[in-house]
């Protein structure tokens, strides 16, 4: 298998809630987290680029989410930072098959 055909099952498609994120550990041991919210589901690592804040107690509205600590603000999608131009988060493509969510690395 080559490594981007490598998906990873995170939950259920029940599971997930705009109001309850899904927290999860990748391969390498770091976390991300999954968003459900009115434009579809995202996935980005779940730590801030800034100060290492956890995302997944952030602010989101439609596919954007809001820092919770400094208030640093993501596009969900391509993860670019609207407050410092050139920083980014780490994104990743979110499978659904069933009732199932992956996240594709």
């Amino acid at each position: 298998m080559r490594l981007f055909d490598k998906r990873i099952f995170v939950c259920k498609r029940l599971e997930i809630t705009p109001q309850k994120p899904v927290v999860f550990r990748l391969p390498d041991d770091r976390e991300a987290v999954v968003f459900c919210t009115s434009k579809g589901y995202f996935a980005v690592e779940n730590r801030c680029p800034h100060a290492g804040a956890r995302l997944d107690d952030g602010r989101v509205k439609g596919n954007v989410i809001t820092c919770n600590w400094h208030g640093w603000r993501f596009n969900l999608e391509t993860g670019r930072c609207f407050t410092v131009p050139g920083v980014r988060l780490r994104t990743f493509p979110v499978l659904i098959d069933q009732d199932k969510i992956y996240i594709q690395l």
